[in-house]
């Protein structure tokens, strides 16, 4: 697992296309907030700050990531080397671990580079340490569940369907069970498997983003906003990534037959 592990990171982090992507996005980011970007940098309210930072950055940078972890599992059997590697003595289990966790781990670069050095800017202008805190608080509750719940439907499902079809699928996907409101549409935004973390962020940071939306569809999908709920989400989240995780073995073995 930890051979594993190292490999998939230090692969995906000297991609120079995923910095480029990851580059690309917060650059439009900063052009497209430029103009409040000095208001924010003001706020004296860290906790307020930090927490609409995390929104934005759960929101917009996992379409990148989510793109480039799609064909991690499949390009084993692409390059030919799938049956080699079953051949060793390492369990497939723990390869499959590694390679999850490090792709995952190596995602989560560019995201803490990009929100640790907002939170350190903010921090020095605004003079509140603490932010740095909070920043923390909310990569740890916030940000990595997302990271671990992208990162096992990025590698899984493109086993089912071809990783291009599962780009475009996923980026469909994530603005609709994310960005729009359920009283606008049917979506899953809002409730407890959002990916952005809504429970979390309202319950523990005061982001008005989860809970019951009058008339709109999967409402049993979004109970009341407590601390309750909120770890509940957390769980829910990372729950489901080792259920899509646990069934790669055996797609795998669907595709290999």
């Amino acid at each position: 697992m930890s051979a594993a592990f190292r490999y998939e990171f230090l692969m995906q982090v000297r991609k120079r296309s995923m910095w480029l992507a990851n580059g690309a996005i917060v650059l439009l980011l900063g052009l497209l907030s430029a103009r409040s970007l000095g208001d924010v940098l003001d706020d004296p309210a860290a906790k307020a700050t930090m927490a609409s930072t995390a929104v934005l950055v759960n929101l917009i940078l996992p379409v990148g990531y989510g793109c480039f972890l799609a064909d991690r599992l499949v390009r084993d059997d692409r390059l030919g080397v799938a049956a080699i590697l079953d051949a060793t003595p390492a369990s497939a289990a723990g390869r499959l671990a590694g390679k999850y966790l490090g792709s995952c781990a190596a995602a989560a670069v560019p995201l803490a580079i990009v929100y640790f050095g907002f939170a350190a800017l903010y921090a020095a202008t605004a003079g509140r340490p603490v932010a740095l805190g909070w920043a923390a608080a909310l990569f740890a509750v916030v940000i990595l569940p997302a990271v671990l719940f992208v990162g096992a439907f990025a590698l899984v499902v493109p086993l089912l369907i071809p990783a291009p079809l599962f780009r475009v699928l996923f980026v469909g996907y994530w603005f609709w069970g994310n960005a729009i409101s359920p009283a606008a549409m049917p979506t899953l935004a809002s409730s407890l498997v959002t990916p952005i973390g809504s429970y979390p962020l309202e319950v523990f940071f005061g982001v008005d983003l989860a809970g019951p939306e009058p008339g709109a569809l999967f409402n049993f999908l979004r109970p009341e906003a407590t601390a309750a709920t909120a770890l509940l989400s957390i769980g829910v989240l990372l729950a489901l990534a080792t259920l899509v995780l646990s069934a790669a073995p055996a797609l795998r073995a669907r595709i290999t037959r």
